[in-house]
């Protein structure tokens, strides 16, 4: 499915597949089908996860972007990261969603349009299944 914003942040989701999502930046896109890190402004990251359920450290390790926001896209389907992980974003002040990875590509679309300071972290491909 494609998805259509045109203004607001750098890094936006152009596309999204069961095994890919594709960036763009302006007219550029890139495609993925690894585990994601996606900032508005700031390029692509891959997300070190190896599991299809992320360790604590995995998340934690977001909160060095300093979000105000963090947007964990489980995969094809919705999976919590369980309440230590929520409890962690809460402690430092970052709010935390978790959805499947397609409503969070959306989501993430429609907040950084907005200007927010949103980090969506992405299973995709194998991990994401």
């Amino acid at each position: 499915m494609k998805i259509q914003i045109e203004r607001g942040a750098s890094y936006r989701v152009h596309a999204y597949e069961a095994a890919s999502v594709t960036v763009a930046r302006g007219e550029q896109t890139q495609a993925f089908d690894a585990p994601l890190v996606l900032q508005p402004d700031a390029a692509p990251l891959p997300w070190a996860v190896t599991e299809a359920t992320p360790a604590m450290a995995d998340f934690e390790a977001l909160l060095a972007h300093k979000p105000e926001l963090v947007i964990y896209g489980s995969g094809a389907r919705l999976r919590f990261p369980g309440g230590p992980v929520m409890q962690m974003f809460h402690r430092h002040g970052v709010g935390f969603e978790a959805m499947d990875t397609f409503a969070a590509c959306r989501t993430y679309n429609v907040l950084s349009h907005e200007g927010r300071r949103v980090l969506a972290a992405l299973l995709i491909g194998p991990l994401g299944a």
